[in-house]
C-alpha cells in the first residue's frame, strides 16, 4: 500500500481530534482518537485540552421545542435507530480503544479517518 500523502507532522494536523486507524509497516493496527502528533510521533487517546471557544458568532433562531410538544403519533412515526447515531447494519463494529499510545511515526503505514 502506497501512500498518497507523507506521513507527517503538517499532513496529520488536521486529523487531531478526530477517530484515526493507524496501521504499522509490521500490519500492527491501532484505533483511537488522534489528541497529539510531532516531528517523530504521534499520541493516540492521550490528555484532551479544551479548545477556547469563539464566542462572537451569534445564533440568528432560537428554537426552544419541548419534548411534551410532540404529539404521541409523532413519536411513534420514528424508528426506533433514530434515537441513536447511525442506522443499524450487519458490519462489524469499530472499536475504538481508549488506552493511550505513543507511537513513533518512522513505522507507520497508513493513517485512515475513522
Amino acid at each position: 500500500m502506497d501512500s498518497l500523502f507523507p506521513i507527517n507532522e503538517d499532513s496529520l494536523r488536521p486529523l487531531v481530534g478526530r477517530a484515526v486507524y493507524v496501521i504499522m509497516n509490521d500490519d500492527t493496527r491501532h484505533t483511537g482518537v488522534l489528541t497529539s502528533c510531532s516531528s517523530s510521533s504521534i499520541i493516540l487517546n492521550g490528555e484532551r485540552t479544551a479548545r477556547p471557544v469563539n464566542r462572537s458568532r451569534k445564533s440568528k433562531m432560537k428554537v426552544d421545542i419541548n419534548s411534551l410538544e410532540l404529539d404521541q403519533r409523532d413519536r411513534d412515526a420514528q424508528p426506533a435507530s433514530s434515537a441513536y447515531w447511525g442506522a443499524l447494519s450487519l458490519e462489524p463494529a469499530k472499536d475504538i480503544s481508549t488506552v493511550k499510545a505513543v507511537i513513533p511515526l518512522a513505522p507507520i503505514r497508513a493513517v485512515i479517518l475513522i
